[in-house]
């Protein structure tokens, strides 16, 4: 009855246990899941640290009051956006990715658009110039997903202006190289509202259609960001 309980354990033909009890294949076994579930741990405990940390973060307060001192008044919903784009080099064997920073402020019908320079260990430095407000009413187009959280934006004639990426978490352990923590539920839910406005609004008063598709812009298009703070961007080499 022993040997018939310890060969449910017992795995394709590798014993871990026998009538003896653990064998040292089930003791290597154990060995590896204990490691396992600390990898785990240590892997999620920050970022769910961080996010909390986020939700009230210095950060958080620096981008809101640079969209105050933006928008002139004007009720709007403030938010750090980010996106990143890439550029392909061949004949230097290299391909170039430029990561953009903004805070933004935002309602139906405009957006406050400020490009931000970051700087320091925890991104505790951050700094804008060049502001610029786009109106929907100047769009041409605007490609994006329904309940998504990017929308590129673009002119009459069709040029890419920039695209904004909204994401309710920002963490330092996180993908996307945020560079300090920065959790914005309200903002990320308000903004994928503002997509689908758009989308819906400017298409249809210009008769076009989103491809759903992030960098659908042409040639030179792809590679940059209009309201660039410093050196196109924060370049980097993949």
């Amino acid at each position: 009855m022993k040997t018939e309980f310890y060969k449910l354990f017992n795995i394709a033909e590798t014993k871990l246990f026998d009538d003896n009890g653990l064998t040292s294949t089930g003791y290597g076994a154990i060995a590896f899941a204990v490691i396992a579930v600390i990898v785990i741990i240590a892997m999620y405990i920050p970022n769910i640290l961080n996010k909390k940390k986020g939700v009230d973060s210095a950060a958080k307060k620096r981008v809101e009051q640079i969209v105050k001192e933006i928008s002139n008044g004007d009720s709007v919903t403030p938010a750090y956006a980010n996106w990143m784009t890439s550029e392909s080099r061949p004949m230097e064997g290299k391909r170039i990715r430029r990561f953009w920073y903004y805070a933004i402020g935002f309602n139906k019908d405009r957006i406050y658009i400020a490009p931000l320079s970051i700087s320091g260990k925890d991104g505790e430095n951050i700094t804008y110039k060049n502001a610029f407000r786009v109106e929907r009413s100047q769009l041409g187009h605007v490609n994006g997903k329904k309940n998504g959280k990017w929308m590129e934006l673009y002119d009459k004639e069709k040029k890419k202006i920039c695209t904004l990426k909204v994401e309710a978490v920002n963490t330092k352990d996180s993908l996307g190289n945020a560079q300090f923590n920065l959790t914005q539920p309200e903002a990320a839910k308000a903004w994928q509202e503002q997509v689908n406005l758009w989308l819906d609004m400017v298409n249809a008063a210009n008769g076009t259609q989103a491809t759903g598709f992030y960098n659908n812009a042409k040639g030179t298009d792809i590679k940059g960001q209009f309201g660039s703070p410093k050196d196109d961007g924060s370049a980097k080499n993949v």
